[in-house]
């Protein structure tokens, strides 16, 4: 600046002609060449006027209100201001970046948000600008300039550049690490001061048997088909408990006098696993039996689709929610809720909202991904699956297992064991196989490879055994690859086949697959085609509308259009329709239902039309009170119809005549006692204590001398944190810290150690041929240390000698008695033993004689 103020002085006889903006390159090379300018003022003015006169000026950075330094570049250049990325990064510490290619991959902030900025095709992922221009940026050597207003998008919230004062204020959009580390520091200090503390957490007990809930449902059914009327009646009993360290759920029909479906799971075993154990009755009355055993991801896959599969309590209701809107209403059914939805895909996040029967929420999120079983360094998954079938009463089986070697590399093996009809024969067929999965990243894009083979190990006629598969995917960006060859044993009915899979997802509400597919079966021969689906989701504040399109090899196509509406108080509407272009077929179904239980009530409205059914149009409306009343009726356009009233209650079988606080609940039994050993551990040996308040849930009980005190029904799955009160004086929780938290399948046993709290007090006497006692008691000092050497307190005596130091637990101490102000008088240390049993009351005696510069102990004055 100073530099173009002295050329504009220098040139003012030449300004009256024309300034120096209009000066052209020709009138600028004759003012050189009659020498009145010098070849670098030449250059100067040349760079300004092409346009690239770059001028650098040392700024005072604010960032956060927090001077960061006074000397920080700001470039201008082509009437623009631009920033160093690298002195930024520099400024606040960031180091978590990369950049190779043009490419810089940040990841920012508590969140760890990640932004890729691509320098080649002028892209953005991951912030709100998605793109930008060339003369957005530059390089000067390895150093990145980025324009003020591009820094900004991307950085911060704000930005005032004062050019005056050569001032730069920002506000971040994401923490700095200057800022993590502070806080940082302040976590440090807080664990610090939790490791002083001894943390109890209580959760459910797994029991060989606890009472728990029942559901009675009786209802009367009125119905009218083909103008013939009727009645008829339905009940059955749901109960659910604990049970052989599981959870128990079991049906039973009233009407035919008979249990219907038996499910015992077993929930939170190690590597995420669970088990469960179940049986329904089918028409025949035969007991279809089952057993499973694997990890609880929320999901399976059932060929191509995703079903969500949750255990919930009994007489619950589940919102599955997508994008905010409510997409499907379910309802549970031997202690577990499915959703098979169109909705469902890969790679996206769902919420499952559970309602129990008074009204409570629970929430659990479930991530679809395409994995392939991959495990984490040291980490298992196990399945196991048996079923009996109905081909000769037989059991089938289906075991797997994964182990990840590294964070890259997992491998697995198979065995299925099934009967099944082979040439008009009743036999087992058994197959072995074995699969190996390696995922990692190339330039920041994922991929996966994956190897399976299988054997037939029986001994059947199959004159191929041997099968092969392998998969290739890679995500790059926008796009995912995948590519799949398999060449199969005569045990299926294909024996090769070939898939190329593209998937696009441009944005987060549209994505597009295609993919072609080689067939060759081992009769109908070779046969190819496309499959292509496409779907367009997206969400306007409180209404979700998704538009999907669907062809198959048969080259049928579907098309399917959703609105879902969930912006007026608890209400949800949904309103489905699809139709297939081969089939003509039509349907179209509208919903309206209340999400969340309002003062009891729980309803549903739907009418449908199907353009194939006989009874095109179908009316339903559900309606259930106040954990009690039940209401259902469907209806046709025929004037066919079904209408049950009935009874639909859950119970506590342990507090029967109080009402339900909830279903997914858990009992609590607290016991306050007094521990004498200081070991946090209610041993035979010590006794209740009362007189101490608890409060669990915003209920406050005071605990008794003679029996565990009870709460019943506390919700599961929330934290709650106890602060016992302890009323009585000389006793309390000492430094420590009462959690629990419910997770269903038992009681909750809550045993609070309350710690009696001791003093050591005494005397220190002068003898009497010492002189200037008085001066000698203000330099005396009392010291007391744990067993681990550590300073509990520091006590000076009175002007008589006396101290008192208290707030003891029971267990080993030092005592330390000496002088800071007269060097000549020795120090005494001794050991103490503070045991419940050995005092008569609170009080441990220790006195001292300080007697020719010495200290001694003595038992009384």
């Amino acid at each position: 600046m100073l530099k173009k103020l002295f050329l504009f002085c220098f040139l003012l006889p030449y300004t009256l002609l024309f300034s120096i903006e209009d000066l052209s390159l020709e009138q600028l090379e004759t003012l050189r060449d009659r020498g009145a300018i010098s070849l670098d003022d030449y250059e100067f003015l040349k760079d300004e006027l092409e346009g690239r006169l770059e001028e650098k000026h040392s700024f005072t950075l604010f960032v956060n209100r927090n001077q960061i330094t006074n000397n920080f570049p700001i470039v201008y250049k082509n009437d623009k201001t631009f920033i160093s990325l690298q002195e930024y990064f520099k400024n606040i510490n960031y180091r978590n970046f990369t950049f190779t290619n043009n490419i810089l991959d940040m990841t920012i902030g508590e969140e760890l948000a990640n932004i890729m900025i691509n320098f080649n095709t002028l892209k953005i992922a991951g912030n709100e600008r998605t793109n930008f221009e060339k003369n957005d940026f530059y390089f000067a050597g390895d150093e990145l300039f980025l324009e003020s207003t591009l820094f900004s998008d991307i950085f911060l919230n704000a930005i005032d550049i004062d050019y005056s004062s050569t001032r730069i204020s920002m506000s971040t959009k994401y923490t700095i690490p200057n800022e993590i580390n502070r806080l940082i520091k302040i976590q440090e200090g807080k664990l610090n001061d939790d490791r002083n503390l001894t943390n109890f957490y209580y959760t459910n007990s797994r029991e060989l048997f606890n009472l728990g809930y029942m559901r009675f449902n009786l209802e009367k059914t009125f119905s009218k088909t083909d103008d013939v009327k009727g009645d008829d009646w339905d009940g059955y009993l749901e109960y659910q408990g604990s049970f052989l360290y599981g959870e128990l759920t079991t049906e039973y029909n009233l009407k035919d006098g008979e249990f219907t479906g038996a499910n015992l799971y077993y929930p939170n075993l190690p590597y995420n696993h669970y088990v469960e154990i179940y049986g329904d009755k089918n028409s025949d009355g035969r007991w279809n039996k089952s057993i499973l055993f694997q990890k609880d991801k929320g999901y399976y896959e059932d060929g191509k689709q995703f079903v969500i599969r949750e255990n919930v309590p009994i007489g619950s209701r589940v919102e599955l929610v997508y994008l905010g809107a409510t997409i499907d209403i379910g309802y549970e059914e031997n202690g577990v809720v499915e959703f098979r939805n169109s909705e469902l895909k890969n790679d996206r996040e769902y919420l499952l909202r559970i309602h129990t029967k008074d009204g409570r929420r629970l929430t659990q999120i479930i991530k679809t991904s395409d994995d392939f079983n991959q495990q984490n360094p040291g980490e298992f998954q196990y399945r196991f699956f048996g079923t009996e079938t109905d081909l000769d009463n037989k059991n089938n089986y289906d075991t797997s297992i994964y182990y990840g070697v590294t964070d890259n590399f997992t491998v697995g093996a198979n065995y299925f064991k099934t009967y099944e009809q082979i040439n008009n024969k009743n036999t087992y067929i058994e197959r072995v196989g074995g699969e190996l999965i390696y995922s990692d990243l190339f330039k920041s894009n994922a991929y996966s490879i994956v190897l399976k083979g299988e054997e037939l190990l029986s001994d059947e006629d199959f004159e191929r055994k041997h099968t092969f598969e392998g998969l290739a995917q890679m995500k790059f960006q926008k796009f995912k690859i995948r590519y799949e060859e398999a060449h199969f044993s005569d045990y299926y009915d294909e024996k090769s086949s070939r898939r190329a899979t593209l998937e696009y997802n441009p944005s987060s509400y549209l994505s597009f697959d295609y993919s072609y597919v080689w067939i060759d079966e081992w009769e109908s021969g070779k046969s190819e085609g496309s499959e292509i689906s496409a779907e367009i989701a997206k969400s306007f504040s409180s209404l979700l509308t998704t538009l999907q399109f669907e062809r198959d090899l048969n080259d049928e196509n579907r098309y399917s259009l959703n609105l879902y509406y969930t912006g007026y108080r608890d209400y949800s509407v949904k309103w489905s329709n699809s139709i297939t272009e081969r089939g003509g077929d039509f349907e179209s179904t509208i919903s309206l239902f209340n999400r969340a239980r309002q003062n009891g009530l729980d309803y549903s409205f739907e009418i449908s039309y199907n353009e194939q059914d006989k009874e095109k149009f179908t009316f339903r409306v559900n309606i259930d009170y106040d954990n009690w009343f039940k209401f259902d009726m469907n209806s046709k356009d025929s004037g066919d119809y079904d209408i049950s009233i009935g009874l639909d209650r859950v119970v506590d079988l342990k507090n029967i005549t109080k009402p339900l606080d909830s279903l997914d609940t858990s009992r609590v039994k607290v016991i306050t006692y007094l521990d004498t050993n200081n070991n946090n551990q209610f041993d035979k040996t010590e006794n209740y204590i009362g007189d101490v308040e608890v409060e669990i849930d915003g209920i406050k009980k005071v605990t008794s001398y003679s029996e565990p005190t009870y709460f019943f029904g506390v919700p599961n799955n929330i934290l709650y944190n106890l602060n016992p009160i302890v009323k009585r004086p000389s006793y309390d929780i000492v430094n420590s810290k009462f959690s629990l938290k419910g997770k269903g399948g038992g009681d909750i046993e809550v045993l609070i150690p309350i710690k009696p709290l001791f003093s050591v007090a005494g005397s220190i006497v002068i003898d009497d041929n010492t002189l200037n006692s008085i001066d000698i008691y203000e330099g005396l000092v009392v010291k007391i240390f744990d067993s681990n050497n550590k300073l509990i307190s520091t006590m000076l005596p009175d002007f008589t000698g006396y101290f008192d130091i208290s707030g003891l637990n029971s267990g080993q101490y030092k005592v330390e008695v000496s002088s800071f102000k007269d060097s000549s008088i020795k120090q005494l240390t001794t050991d103490v033993d503070i045991i419940c049993s050995n005092l008569k009351g609170n009080i441990l005696e220790l006195n001292f004689i300080l007697k020719n510069n010495q200290f001694e102990i003595v038992k009384a004055f």
